[in-house]
């Protein structure tokens, strides 16, 4: 029984860049990102939806903790027909300023770009994108939906930069939420316990199905995007010179919590550039949906 949407694994995208003198089969995977579609106008009686879709992943993979920025990355897709694989080439920079969006709280860790759907469909790109009206559970819902500490999740990405030669193969871990609670919600993430590695950072978190619950809990029975990687909770052990007393050598290791940005953030962000600027600008390099759902 598969307790993951097939479809979801076609919302990741592997982000890379190109190493010199390399061949594009080389590159570097940087970290993960995916697809989300924003839910832009719904004609009931045609029932059809049209979305606005964006590339989600951590502002610190666009943007380090100096400010400094990357001016292009790669984005590998997985093409139609099992046709192999693809990338485009994405500018991150226009005349110096970012092309993509950021929560107006630098603690936020999320970068957000608007793709070009119809592009993509024009290349024969085999994806999918999460609806923010039916794929995903926001926090203020999660009493309401019975998802709470100890509910079991997944990670989807690429660690370690592990996505197959021929196609994207996106790597399932397993865990759970280990602390959401008010306190950490008004520091805008929340943990998980799950193992992550350089490659994981701007993955998607996946609720599990739940068919079982204590007597008086509730528990989902559905599938769900609640939260975007982060980044790991190290431990640090010091070694002190029995001479000087000083420190000599740290050694870091990772406790397998996992800071989490709640999906709520996304919507957030985007609202807060369209007041401020308007309509986010489609990345020309890279736009579709299913017959009954358009992507714009």
């Amino acid at each position: 029984m598969a307790l993951i949407p097939p479809q979801y694994l076609n919302a990741v995208v592997s982000i890379e860049v190109a190493l010199k003198d390399k061949p594009e089969s080389d590159n570097q995977t940087i970290a993960t990102g995916f697809l989300y579609g924003k839910l832009v106008s719904k004609d009931i009686e045609q029932d059809t939806s049209t979305y606005s879709i964006y590339l989600v992943t951590n502002r610190h993979v666009f943007e380090n903790s100096q400010g400094n920025q990357l001016e292009k990355v790669l984005l590998r897709f997985n093409l139609t027909q099992r046709r192999g694989t693809k990338c485009f080439e994405i500018n991150l920079l226009e005349n110096g300023k970012p092309m993509w969006i950021k929560h107006s709280k630098k603690e936020v860790d999320l970068a957000i770009m608007r793709l070009n759907a119809q592009a993509m469909n024009k290349e024969g790109i085999d994806y999918y994108y999460f609806r923010n009206d039916t794929d995903i559970f926001l926090t203020k819902d999660f009493e309401e939906k019975g998802i709470s500490t100890g509910d079991d999740i997944f990670v989807l990405g690429f660690p370690l930069g592990l996505r197959g030669s021929n196609r994207n193969y996106t790597i399932a871990k397993s865990g759970c939420i280990s602390r959401i609670d008010e306190e950490l919600l008004e520091k805008k993430y929340f943990y998980i316990d799950c193992s992550a590695y350089p490659g994981n950072s701007g993955g998607p978190v996946i609720h599990k199905p739940e068919f079982i619950a204590i007597g008086g809990t509730k528990c989902s029975g559905n599938a769900g995007l609640i939260g975007v990687v982060s980044s790991g909770e190290p431990f640090q052990d010091i070694a002190i010179s029995q001479q000087t007393g000083r420190a000599r050598i740290v050694f870091e290791e990772q406790t397998g919590l996992v800071r989490v940005v709640p999906i709520d953030l996304i919507d957030d962000a985007i609202e807060q550039y369209n007041r401020s600027k308007g309509k986010p600008k489609e990345n020309e390099s890279v736009k579709k949906s299913s017959n009954t759902q358009t992507g714009t």
